[in-house]
């Protein structure tokens, strides 16, 4: 996973200086057309395609551990309401989402608007994993961990209590082979043209930047569970 992170990061510096050129000569293109001039929509076009473009190259940074982050004190259970509310913009169906938060959770150091997409992206995946409906169960608590429990990059500095978050969906489960490969960027079970496979890749490499790591379990027929672990301030 290491050497995929610095892989990662080398391809996506390269990819994005290729996209700044693009949307730079189609910025120069579009001086001086008209808003209604076909040319100046084609080239808006090209614009749009490489905003989209420069997501995945940050997500792919974000995996290698390398992006920039704004850390701040912050609660985690505020930054799961925040997540919520993401997910209560996607279309619902007969997907529920259950909370189980622990109050008066100690604080943590880090960057709120990371860690929110890195929850809203286990939240997106545990609905898609229960195509006919179903229940998400995102739970949050203290934990203290010692010795070989800690899986933090540092584990000097991570100290031995943690902000555990949980969530849980009642899908299918996941393959062996589907499971061994979970973290890594661009893979993915999704049809072609329905993801780019760098949701859980994201959350992966935004954890580590927070000195957390994530652990994954999954049964046949039990549905999946993602647990995220977070150094508290104190700990």
């Amino acid at each position: 996973m290491e050497a995929l992170g610095r892989l990662s990061c080398k391809v996506a510096h390269d990819f994005n200086n290729i996209l700044g050129a693009i949307e730079g000569y189609a910025t120069l293109a579009m001086n001086g057309l008209k808003k209604d001039d076909l040319l100046a929509q084609d080239l808006q076009e090209i614009r749009s395609s490489v905003a989209k473009a420069a997501v995945l190259g940050r997500q792919l940074i974000a995996f290698g551990g390398r992006q920039m982050l704004h850390k701040a004190p912050c609660e985690v259970n505020g930054i799961i309401g925040k997540a919520l509310e993401r997910a209560e913009r996607l279309p619902a169906g007969n997907f529920n989402i259950e909370t189980r938060l622990e109050p008066a959770l100690p604080g943590i150091t880090g960057d709120a608007l990371q860690l929110e997409q890195a929850l809203a992206n286990l939240l997106l995946n545990a609905r898609e994993a229960m195509p006919k409906g179903g229940t998400a169960v995102i739970s949050s608590c203290v934990e203290r961990l010692e010795g070989a429990a800690v899986k933090a990059p540092d584990q000097a500095a991570a100290g031995t209590v943690f902000i555990k978050i949980s969530i849980q969906d009642s899908g299918a489960g996941m393959s062996a082979e589907t499971f061994e490969r979970l973290f890594e960027p661009l893979f993915s079970t999704k049809q072609k043209g329905q993801g780019a496979g760098l949701g859980l890749s994201f959350v992966y490499g935004v954890v580590r930047q927070h000195n957390g790591w994530v652990e994954a379990r999954t049964e046949p027929g039990q549905g999946s569970e993602f647990t995220i672990f977070l150094p508290t301030v104190n700990s």
